[in-house]
């Protein structure tokens, strides 16, 4: 079989296997036994995970390496800028905590939430979404200080006090 067949057929598994999970949205809806349903739903929501394995033995690890390589380039150019302007960071600050501090409140408060619980889905999904808008927003600087909260070296350095 040629180099690009087998690109090709291990690039529609690693397709497959990336909507897959969203067969469990139908599965949930059929009349199945509840067992039949919840082994159905498991094996598709670990469908990349079950369709990586034959699709990176079918490609070759040459062809996954230019994929990986292809989709790293891609994710480096979503990379959000460096120096953000005040007013940008402090928009930023409140889009990233308005969500976190609503999340808390309502948990001490639920009656805050909709009863509906596919309210309460769209609610959380809403949330989470304005939570990475923020990221962007608040630029690649504050990305470095939150990755410093996850390096034991890592240190804040304050700049020196404005003379007035």
């Amino acid at each position: 079989m040629r180099a690009d067949t087998r690109l090709k057929l291990g690039l529609g598994l690693l397709l497959l296997g990336l909507v897959m999970p969203a067969g469990a949205l139908f599965v949930a809806q059929t009349d199945w036994p509840g067992a039949v349903k919840t082994l159905v739903s498991g094996i598709l929501l670990f469908g990349f995970e079950i369709m990586a394995v034959p699709a990176v033995a079918l490609m070759g690890k040459e062809n996954f390496d230019r994929i990986v390589n292809t989709v790293k380039g891609a994710l480096k150019r979503l990379k959000p800028s460096g120096k953000v302007g005040r007013t940008r960071y402090t928009i930023g600050l409140v889009l990233f905590l308005g969500p976190v501090l609503f999340a808390w409140i309502t948990s001490y408060v639920p009656s805050w939430l909709p009863e509906d619980y596919a309210a309460r889905v769209w609610v959380s999904l809403g949330l989470d979404l304005i939570t990475v808008a923020s990221l962007f927003v608040l630029g690649g600087d504050f990305w470095d200080k939150l990755r410093a909260l996850f390096l034991y070296e890592a240190r804040a350095e304050f700049p020196p006090p404005a003379n007035t």
